[in-house]
């Protein structure tokens, strides 16, 4: 028997072809069919007499009695079609235009003919055309019926428009989601019995919202629909994330932490500024949750510079003091290393022993041995590393703290494998993407969330800058010749024949014999091997180097105080979020710091990019801009709790209904915290479908 996760195959009429031509609209199983929703709408309600209809300007709907049809050929290949259609009141022709190879015997009209029969009626949408005498409706789309009097499918209602592929144009599309829809809506899962009534979300269930979205009677059904949609897609994903949250809280952890302050007073004086507010307060919540008795689960969210690793500092050395381990663990060998070195500068004269383990450092095996032999002994107190840290073989005497920076760019299975390490560690997660409201409270819901917006004091805002390339080079050239450094920035390794794009290979050389000759410049890309990218990082550090030439791995990781300039190159290339991250690779000291940016390409979304970056150094304002901008799919996919985007729900303009999913997320799990009750049967297969990778996380499915 079919179900909702049955494959397109199933399907009559649905061959390998048409298969593939789906898969590539993400559509797989009946489930991605049925919500695989509109872009947008034609109303075709109002169908016109014919001649009424050349008396406006605009696509119309025409209706009328098939008569003869006449064709004719061009020299440059153009075939047109004809086609006689009349009612009461008038004639014109609707017309078909192909295009045929010149010496091809192929009937490119063979289909339309095939059905626009002398005496049947048909349906036509089309653009209306008055040219010397010859009127005519430009055929976009028809449907033909038998009889005057029958009742057409998709006309005389408002019409879906879906995206199309090769193979599937729009009247096959609506066709095979028209079937799906009349055959399998009825046993969609439906959870909106669940939320109670409110007077701003029409209540529907899950069939009526399906038949609404892609079949409105209105303008206005369509958006009530999608609302309700939304309202089941963000409580169910609010239900995992606080089951998540309170199997988590549940379990009594071992580690017991006091107050003792001797490590965080070094750390203190060996920083270079006071704590901020923010950072003040982040410390006494991290510090409430580790001495705690449920094991903690907090975010640190912050901008670029704010200090998330002095405070997550704080709590490595309170776990230290009182005789555990930590663990730092990163995406990339780069941010380790920097880690690394930053903390070795931070705790310079404490006492506590530091190892770095990523690939590199690891291959040498005296170098691995002391390693392994140190964190299984209590004698390595810290432990900074990339995904080498989730190696079976990384063994801890004493582990209670896990911290994770970047948090987004790691799995649920990484994050698992990390929890793993110790039993119920305290976790401390660390994002410096700033994000709006709503898509924090969607992506982080099973965690408690702190947020750092201040800057340490003497801090200097970035001064942005849209520059030609003149301009910028001769800026830079003051700066390096007041000893300072500068990043230029490139979109490609090295040049591309399809992309007219500067490329840090190819610039590298001509920027070293021209604007930079008197200058030591370095090349850094993803190409490079590892020990050739250390000894580059290490000389531009060491101000070996005064021109880091590169392309984004410099995104993060990077803390050179000295560098004060940026420019990025083909800046139309890069995201409002990617700018802000490279920017905050320079004004990392009290020295002023200039980013420019240098656009080639002057199309509206481009200049808007960068006038944005302009106008502000806030990454929570352009993440904000950014939301907008690029609409929540591509943000949304860092959600990595099984649903990869929202069908219905749109997280810019549906903060209302996430607030309202939480909220009765929140009150139906209290009163059933292990969907047990009948009222819960649905929701918890939609856990245990939406959400597999997860059972480490919860205990329901």
């Amino acid at each position: 028997m079919l179900n909702l996760e049955s494959g397109l195959q199933c399907l009559k009429g649905i061959g390998h072809g048409r298969i593939r031509a789906f898969e590539k609209l993400g559509i797989k199983t009946i489930e991605d069919m049925l919500t695989f929703f509109p872009s947008r709408y034609q109303d075709r309600r109002k169908v016109v007499s014919i001649k009424n209809a050349f008396k406006q300007s605009q696509n119309c709907c025409i209706f009328g009695k098939i008569g003869k049809v006449y064709e004719r050929r061009f020299l440059n290949g153009l075939c047109l079609l004809d086609i006689e259609i009349f009612d009461r009141t008038y004639m014109t022709h609707a017309r078909f235009f192909r295009k045929r190879k010149i010496y091809s015997s192929i009937d490119v009209f063979a289909s339309i003919k095939r059905v626009f029969k002398s005496g049947v009626f048909a349906y036509i949408y089309g653009e209306l055309k008055i040219k010397c005498n010859d009127n005519f409706i430009l055929a976009n789309e028809y449907e033909i019926v038998g009889e005057e009097s029958d009742i057409p499918l998709f006309f005389n209602k408002i019409v879906p428009i879906y995206p199309t592929a090769k193979k599937i144009n729009q009247t096959y599309m609506r066709m095979c989601i028209y079937d799906v829809l009349r055959m399998y809506s009825c046993i969609y899962p439906d959870v909106l019995e669940l939320p109670p009534d409110c007077n701003w979300i029409l209540k529907m269930s899950a069939s009526t919202a399906l038949e609404k979205i892609h079949y409105p009677d209105s303008l206005k059904d369509v958006e009530n629909a999608r609302r309700a949609f939304a309202l089941r897609e963000f409580f169910v994903l609010e239900s995992i994330l606080y089951l998540s949250k309170n199997n988590f809280k549940k379990n009594h952890k071992k580690q017991k932490y006091e107050l003792r302050s001797n490590l965080l007073e070094e750390l203190e004086k060996n920083l270079k500024f006071e704590f901020t507010g923010d950072q003040k307060k982040a410390i006494k919540d991290i510090f409430i949750d580790m001495r705690g008795k449920y094991p903690m689960n907090r975010i640190l969210i912050g901008d670029v510079g704010c200090g998330k690793t002095a405070v997550a500092l704080s709590a490595v050395l309170l776990a230290i003091e009182n005789g555990h381990q930590a663990m730092i663990i990163v995406p990339t060998e780069i941010l380790a290393e920097q880690h690394y070195y930053t903390i070795l500068t931070l705790l310079s004269g404490v006492g506590v022993k530091i190892a770095l383990l990523t690939s590199s450092s690891l291959r040498k095996k005296d170098k691995r041995k002391m390693i392994l032999s140190g964190l299984k002994s209590n004698d390595i107190q810290i432990a900074i590393g990339t995904h080498a840290l989730l190696e079976d073989r990384i063994k801890f005497a004493n582990l209670s703290l896990v911290v994770v920076d970047e948090q987004h760019k790691f799995g649920v299975m990484q994050k698992s494998a990390a929890l793993k390490k110790a039993s119920y560690p305290d976790i401390l997660v660390m994002s410096a993407t700033p994000i709006p409201r709503a898509l924090s409270m969607i992506i982080y819901g099973e965690m408690d969330v702190t947020i750092i917006k201040q800057l340490p004091p003497g801090r200097l805002p970035v001064i942005t800058y849209v520059s030609d390339e003149r301009n910028a080079y001769q800026k830079t050239i003051e700066e390096l010749k007041n000893g300072n450094q500068a990043y230029i920035v490139y979109p490609l390794i090295d040049n591309s024949l399809n992309l007219d794009l500067k490329s840090v290979v190819q610039e590298s050389k001509i920027l070293s014999q021209t604007w930079f000759r008197d200058f030591k410049i370095g090349l850094f890309h993803s190409q490079l091997g590892s020990a050739k990218k250390d000894e580059i990082l290490t000389k531009f550090r060491n101000k070996k180097i005064d021109v880091l030439i590169s392309t984004t791995m410099i995104e993060v990781g990077m803390d050179v105080a000295n560098a004060t300039v940026m420019i990025i190159q083909n800046v139309e290339r890069f995201g409002l979020s990617q700018l802000h991250q490279l920017r905050g690779r320079i004004g990392r000291s009290n020295k002023q710091s200039y980013f420019y940016l240098i656009q080639r390409s002057k199309s509206e979304s481009a200049s808007e990019r960068v006038k944005i970056m302009e106008s502000t150094n806030c990454g929570f304002k352009i993440a904000e801009a950014d939301l907008k901008m690029r609409g929540p799919g591509e943000l949304t996919g860092t959600i990595q709790h099984g649903f990869s985007k929202f069908k219905a729900g749109n997280i810019v303009r549906d903060v209302d209904i996430v607030e309202y999913a939480k909220n009765c997320a929140k009150k139906n799990i209290d009163d059933d915290p292990t969907l047990s009750k009948k009222k819960n049967f649905v929701l918890k297969k939609l856990v245990s479908k939406y959400f597999s990778d997860k059972k480490d996380f919860i205990d329901v499915c």
